[in-house]
C-alpha cells in the first residue's frame, strides 16, 4: 500500500482549514457576547440613584436598550439562513471537487472529499428545512416568517 504524503496531507489540511473558519466564527461570537454583556454593566453602573435607573429601564429607550442586550443568542431566523448559506456553501464545493475529478485526468482523488463536502453541505440544507418546517408548525418564528408581508420595511412604509 504505497500511498505519497501529498494524498494524506493535501485532504486532511483542507477539513483542519475548515474546521479553523468555524472554530474562529464561533470565538468572535462568544467575544461579541462578551462585549455586549461588559458594556451592558458600563453602562448600568453609571446610573448612581436607583429612582434614575428606575425611570431609564421603564422608558422606551431603557427597553430597547434592554432588548439589545437580550440578544446573546442569533434569532431563529438568522440560524436558519447561516445553516442555509453554509450548506450552499459546502454542497457548491463539493460540487466542484467532483466536477474537476470528472473532467480532467488525475484529479481522481477529489471524489472522496469532493462526496464528504455534498453530503455535509446536504445534510446542512435538510437539517435548515427541518428546523424552518418544525419552527412553523410550533409558531415559533412568529409572523416573521410568513410569506411576503412580513417584511420589515412594510411596517415602516405604512406609517
Amino acid at each position: 500500500m504505497d500511498i505519497e504524503l501529498e494524498a494524506i496531507l493535501i485532504p486532511l489540511t483542507f477539513f483542519f482549514l475548515v474546521g479553523f473558519v468555524i472554530r474562529q466564527s464561533r470565538l468572535r461570537a462568544e467575544h461579541e457576547t462578551q462585549r455586549r454583556f461588559e458594556l451592558g454593566v458600563r453602562t448600568l453602573e453609571r446610573f448612581n440613584d436607583p429612582e434614575a435607573l428606575e425611570k431609564f429601564l421603564g422608558g422606551v429607550a431603557g427597553q430597547e436598550f434592554l432588548r439589545l442586550l437580550d440578544h446573546g443568542e442569533p434569532p431563529l431566523q438568522r440560524r436558519l439562513l447561516r445553516s442555509v448559506q453554509g450548506g450552499i456553501a459546502l454542497s457548491g464545493l463539493g460540487l466542484a471537487f467532483l466536477v474537476l475529478s470528472a473532467a480532467l485526468d488525475g484529479y481522481g482523488d477529489m471524489v472522496i472529499p469532493g462526496t464528504l463536502l455534498l453530503c455535509l453541505g446536504g445534510a446542512l440544507l435538510l437539517g435548515a428545512a427541518v428546523a424552518y418546517k418544525l419552527a412553523q408548525r410550533w409558531e415559533i418564528l412568529g409572523d416573521r416568517g410568513r410569506g411576503r408581508s412580513s417584511s420589515p420595511y412594510r411596517d415602516l412604509a405604512s406609517s
